[in-house]
């Protein structure tokens, strides 16, 4: 099959990398294009048609197999779209970083494995693609290989392999309660129902540190504020919806437009508690931010939080749980334009100024006017303003959480209200970031250079699909996310969706208002310094984690002092009782005479002495067997020499 070609182009560019030396700076542009062509046509017949599959045939126990159907290839068109656009800005920008060659060969081999994950076929194949993408990405960490990117990347690896631990859990679990961990092969009817309901629970962890789940998302602030500009906006782009997409599939698992059974049951209300802690901690976060990359690493957060949300309301409503998943399935497409463009234009400020601290930069637009006007279009998206492609996919996710609330329950009603926050939230947080770097008091910052063409269509690629989304929303739904939902299972999902008109005049109205307090918030923050704070130690997730590893450390060395004074311990008193039993050894070999009560033989040697108390012990003991033969003694001699010769 055609598709299962896919990983192997960005691998073959990465070895004409090492052979050329990094002579050809082109040759991930060159792959990355392919990628996208060959994904174009060999795709575009899966969203009408059935998956299409592919094993590899290998000696061994282990076979890889690969699949494709309407979500995986949403996945795949997506990412090879990004990273073209990335690859295109990316020459330019390593240039002024440094270590091009490593930077590029790690940039075709982590695509490799993020394709290989989105085609495989079965768990396993996907968690060995998972782990080398974790590998690859993690020199895009400590590329800068200071004291910061080397703690974020080790931090990166730590909790990716943590995940990946978990996802491996998860699988040996489901397989042990008699499922199938081949993707696509629908829900699982388990034999064991405990072990099915705990191999969820282990891949909904392991997915969701991958994807930035609250409180498993203390990585991703380090490591997407660390890494190299391009790196950035595909971390946040592309390789947390790696997480998604396992979060989707564990869905599948469960059953997605099924009743939920009780093995499965709370998978529902639990994941939607977690998108909501996610995308309310996110916003939290990102407001209080001066870095402009920091606060758009914890709006990667806080979005996930939307997709996750959406994907809690899905499983939790059941048949009628449709708009949950094509909300969150739109939103993951969305989210990875506008953040990867954002972060994109970020760099190209960074590459001028030197500067990402939002309270050095001010009325950069008249230096970057292109730029400006790029990220204007992105935070539009971002924030949810009509038009753009953010309030397509957020306003069917308000649709869903809103028939969540209509329930009655009390988690669907503060879903909703919370939901409202976080929107308002999202919009004063942007507000700032754009008006501190474009639009308030110039800075004395110099400017070293303008824009680069390469980075004004890397950027303007992005818009335009933003654009094109958001003027005509209905055209991804119909074409693409509706045939995954229902190739998922969500079989009404097509009739959910025709009753939803996205420019009605409460939605659009909503959104405006979102908006509004967004920025009157905004305005409220930076004139009473509110976004100054700094919250105490113990009422962060950051702190508490590091007061919780400091316990650790402190109980770790009471417990190895504690070892130490008893090895010491023990270590004494054999050594003494040794001591002693060698002192009365060496007595025996020394003539002297032996003392017995009071009464005292000088001519007899310790040696003899203990000669003939052996021999009077053997002469006691044959008599009492001799006895024994002619006599009933009370204690017969066979019991207890039977039990002596044991």
């Amino acid at each position: 099959m055609m598709f299962a070609i896919l990983p192997l182009i960005p691998l073959v560019g990465a070895l004409l990398l090492v052979a050329l030396r990094g002579k050809d700076l082109h040759i991930p542009f060159v792959s990355t294009s392919l990628v996208l062509l060959l994904g174009i046509v060999s795709l575009k017949g899966v969203f009408g048609g059935a998956p299409l599959t592919y094993n590899l045939a290998l000696p061994g126990p282990f076979s890889p197999s690969f699949r494709v159907d309407g979500l995986s290839a949403i996945f795949v068109l997506l990412t090879a779209f990004v990273w073209w656009a990335a690859s295109l800005y990316a020459p330019e920008y390593m240039k002024h970083e440094g270590k091009v060659q490593g930077f590029s060969i790690c940039l075709l081999l982590t695509l490799s494995a993020v394709m290989g994950v989105f085609l495989a076929g079965d768990m396993l194949t996907l968690l060995l693609c998972f782990e080398l993408m974790t590998i690859t990405s993690f020199f895009w960490v400590i590329h800068r290989w200071n004291t910061e990117a080397i703690r974020a990347g080790y931090f990166y690896l730590f909790f990716s392999i943590f995940g990946g631990l978990l996802v491996a859990l998860g699988i040996v679990l489901v397989g042990a309660a008699g499922g199938s961990v081949a993707i696509g092969s629908g829900p699982v009817l388990a034999l064991t129902p405990r072990f099915l309901t705990w191999g969820l629970v282990a891949m909904v962890a392991g997915f969701g540190v991958k994807a930035g789940m609250v409180p498993l998302h203390l990585w991703l602030p380090h490591a997407h504020s660390v890494a190299p500009t391009p790196a950035s906006a595909l971390l946040s782009g592309v390789l947390i919806k790696v997480g998604a997409y396992g979060l989707i599939r564990v869905g599948q698992m469960a059953g997605w437009g099924l009743e939920l059974s009780k093995a499965t049951g709370q998978l529902g209300p639990g994941v939607t508690i977690l998108g909501i802690c996610t995308m309310l901690l996110g916003v939290i976060a990102a407001l209080l931010q001066s870095d402009a990359k920091r606060l758009l690493a914890y709006h990667s957060v806080s979005q996930m939080g939307y997709i996750i949300l959406g994907l809690g309301v899905g499983l939790y409503l059941g048949p009628q749980g449709s708009l949950g998943l094509v909300g969150a399935i739109y939103h993951i497409v969305n989210h990875a334009l506008f953040k990867a463009a954002l972060f994109l234009g970020v760099g190209v400020v960074y590459i001028a100024t030197k500067e990402t601290n939002l309270y050095n930069l001010g009325g950069l637009w008249r230096k970057f006017p292109v730029t400006a006007v790029l990220m204007f279009l992105a935070v539009l998206g971002i924030t949810g303003a009509p038009g753009l492609n953010g309030y397509a996919s957020k306003t069917i996710l308000h649709h869903a959480v809103s028939q969540a609330a209509l329930g009655g329950t009390p988690l669907g009603i503060w879903a909703e209200r919370l939901f409202l926050v976080v929107g308002v939230g999202t919009a004063a947080s942007f507000a700032k970031l754009y008006y501190l770097m474009f639009l308030g008091k110039p800075s004395k910052t110099q400017v070293s250079q303008g824009e680069s063409w390469q980075f004004q269509v890397a950027m303007g690629l992005l818009a335009v699909v933003m654009l094109v989304i958001g003027l005509r929303p209905s055209l991804f739904v119909t074409a693409w996310a509706v045939p995954a939902a229902e190739a998922l299972g969500m079989e009404n999902a097509r009739m959910a969706l025709d009753t939803l008109s996205f420019w009605n005049g409460a939605d659009i109205s909503g959104m405006i208002v979102t908006l509004g307090l967004g920025m009157a918030f905004c305005w409220v923050g930076l004139k009473t310094g509110l976004f100054h704070w700094h919250p105490p130690r113990y009422l962060t997730l950051e702190g508490l984690g590091g007061m919780a590893y400091q316990g650790l450390v402190l109980v770790a060395r009471g417990m190895a002092r504690l070892y130490r004074w008893v090895a010491e311990a023990m270590g004494r008193k054999l050594k003494n009782s040794g001591l002693r039993l060698m002192a009365a050894g060496q007595k025996l070999d020394h003539p002297g005479g032996i003392t017995v009560g009071s009464m005292s033989f000088s001519d007899i040697s310790a040696n003899a002495g203990l000669l003939m108390a052996s021999l009077i012990v053997l002469i006691l003991v044959y008599t009492y067997m001799d006895l024994g033969s002619h006599v009933r003694l009370p204690f017969p001699a066979s019991r207890w020499m039977g039990w002596f010769g044991r």
